[in-house]
C-alpha cells in the first residue's frame, strides 16, 4: 500500500520587491517537478518558486483566487521580512 502525497501549491517570490504569488495549486509532485523543470530557467535573478505541501485539495479553480491558498502560503513561506502577496494579472502557466 503507497500513501498518497499532499498537493502541492507553487508560489513564485520576488526576493527584489519582497513579494509572492501564487502559481498552482492542487498539484501532484509530478506535475510540479514537470512545472519547475520548464519554468525555473527562464526566472530572472532574485526570483524563485517555493512549493508547500497543502493539507487537502482546494475546490476554487485558480490559485489566485484560492483564500486557503493565500493563507497556506502566508503562514508557511516562511519569508522574512513578511513579503507581500501580489495577485498576477497574468498567470505563468498560460505564457
Amino acid at each position: 500500500m503507497t500513501e498518497q502525497q499532499p498537493p502541492k501549491l507553487v508560489v513564485a517570490y520576488n526576493r527584489n520587491r519582497d513579494e509572492y504569488s501564487l502559481v498552482s495549486h492542487n498539484q501532484t509532485a509530478e506535475e510540479v517537478q514537470n512545472f519547475l523543470s520548464e519554468w525555473t530557467r527562464h526566472l530572472r535573478e532574485g526570483n524563485s518558486f517555493i512549493v508547500l505541501d497543502q493539507t487537502r485539495q482546494h475546490m476554487t479553480e485558480k490559485a489566485q483566487s484560492c483564500r486557503a491558498c493565500r493563507e497556506l502560503a502566508a503562514r508557511s513561506a516562511e519569508l522574512q521580512p513578511k513579503a507581500k502577496f501580489v495577485r498576477r494579472a497574468n498567470d505563468v502557466t498560460e505564457a
